[in-house]
Order: structure tokens, then sequence, then C-alpha cells
């Protein structure tokens, strides 16, 4: 089945342990207000090149992340029953602004959860195709959660794609060990004391276990989203340095390696 990778790479970092605790008073970011919602990311790779993310809202609920690189258009739509977030539909987005937009989906993502909503299983599907990607959760304990990750196909046996554990400490991801054939890593995490850029976004919280391990399928090199539940994230693959606004979320971050920036993102709010 073909793995839908692309369309994540906006908005993941790699990250390793370095972070910095500069201010700004730039006037377009802060707000009096310390409920910020994240509004846009510009980002700027020295081998990508530019692209951005703005992200719109209902309330507190998250309605679509529109992504742009270069002369691709790419939107994920959000769906809540109740408070919880339960499906995320990808589309391909063909001549933005004129007469003639129009939309690919490309697949969709449906979450389900327990009693006391808790993620327990995480389904990719994909338009004319009867394969699906699946991820369970079971939680052995207040701070541990194993997983598995497999690939249903009409008439044959499920397919591992991996398996794993997850520890959590005070509400954030610490630890994550992955098993999959030529391809298994522990990794532990750790964070900053300020605020995620997304800690306001109703639901968010509870995706946190599939935004960590990776696209359904996809290779399983730690990639991370920006921010953790609270906080961010301040380790991972090269070296991320943060500058925060006045009331502590990031405003812009920088990952190097030695002295070269190697990825930059610059983000405001409402």
């Amino acid at each position: 089945m073909k793995k839908i990778i692309y369309l994540l790479c906006a908005s993941m970092l790699f990250f390793v342990s370095c972070s910095s605790n500069n201010s700004s008073n730039d006037t377009n970011n802060n707000n009096s207000s310390q409920n910020l919602f994240l509004k846009k990311i510009t980002e700027g790779d020295a081998v990508l090149g530019g692209s951005g993310s703005s992200y719109t809202y209902n309330g507190n609920k998250l309605v679509e992340i529109l992504r742009t690189q270069s002369s691709y258009t790419s939107s994920d739509k959000y769906t809540y029953t109740g408070d919880l977030i339960t499906k995320i539909e990808k589309y391909e987005v063909h001549y933005l602004g004129t007469s003639s937009e129009s939309r690919t989906l490309i697949s969709t993502d449906q979450f389900q959860y327990n009693n006391n909503n808790q993620l327990v299983q995480f389904k990719t599907t994909t338009p004319n195709s009867d394969y699906e990607d699946v991820t369970t959760y079971v939680y052995t304990n207040n701070n541990t959660v194993t997983f598995q990750q497999f690939e249903n196909s009409p008439g044959t046996a499920p397919v591992s794609l991996k398996t794993g554990t997850i520890t959590v400490q005070n509400g954030e991801l610490v630890r994550v060990q992955v098993v999959k054939q030529f391809d298994s890593y522990t990794k532990d995490y750790t964070y900053d004391t300020y605020n995620s850029v997304f800690k306001n976004v109703l639901g968010y919280d509870k995706l946190m276990f599939s935004h960590i391990i990776g696209k359904q399928g996809s290779m399983t090199s730690l990639s991370t989203i920006i921010g953790g539940v609270s906080h961010n994230f301040t380790n991972g693959n090269g070296t991320l340095e943060y500058t925060y606004n006045t009331n502590n979320y990031p405003l812009i971050a920088k990952q190097k390696m030695g002295t070269t920036v190697l990825h930059t993102f610059n983000f405001e709010y409402y």
C-alpha cells in the first residue's frame, strides 16, 4: 500500500537537547491573553526552501491546517465528536483561492477512544483502496501504553508494521520504544518549561501518541510535531534553539547542525 507521508513534512521537526530562553517584544505576536492559538508557521529550509502553514479554529477547536510549499498545497480538515477529534481528512488542494479551486482526498485518519477519553485506535484509509493501516493502544497503567501498528487487507491476515511501548509522565510523553524488523530503537524526550504551540487546542493532547510514532506504515525515524502537550520538545536530531514571546510561547525556532542553521520556524498567534 502506498504510504502517504509527505503531507506531514511541513509540520514536523527533528529535535535535540538545546533550548534558548530568549524573549521578543514583537508586536505582531504578543497578546495579553495567555490562551494563544497558533495562527501561522513560516518555515525556511536550507535544502527544501520555504513553506508555510496556516491554522483556523472554531473557538478552541481546530478546523483546518493549510500547508503550502512551492506550488503544492495540502489541507488537513478536522472533525470533532463532542470535545474529541475523531477524524482528519487530508486533501491536495488545486488552484487555491481561485474560482477553479478543487480538492482531492488523499487519506482519512479516524480516531476511537475508550470511556476515559483515551485514544485506543488510529485508522488510516485511502480512497479506492481496501487496505487500511491501524494502530491500537493498550493502557497498562497510568504511565505506560503499549501499541501495535498493522496493515489490514481483505482476505488476508493483518501484517504487523511495528509494536512498542510509550511512557508518559506529568501528561507528556517521555520515552518511546519501537520494535520493527531492521528498525528498532528507544528514544527519551525532555521538555522546556514554556508553552507548547498547541497547548490550548481542544482534543489535540489526545492525539499525542499518533503524532509521536510517525505516520502509519511509514519509516520509523523519530519525527515529532512542534511541541508536546503543554511544553516543547528539547531533544531529537540536530540542535534546536527557541526564542519566546512575552507570553512564553515559541516565537522562533532554529534547527542547527553545529553553527549551520538548517531549518527555521517563525510562529504567529491569534
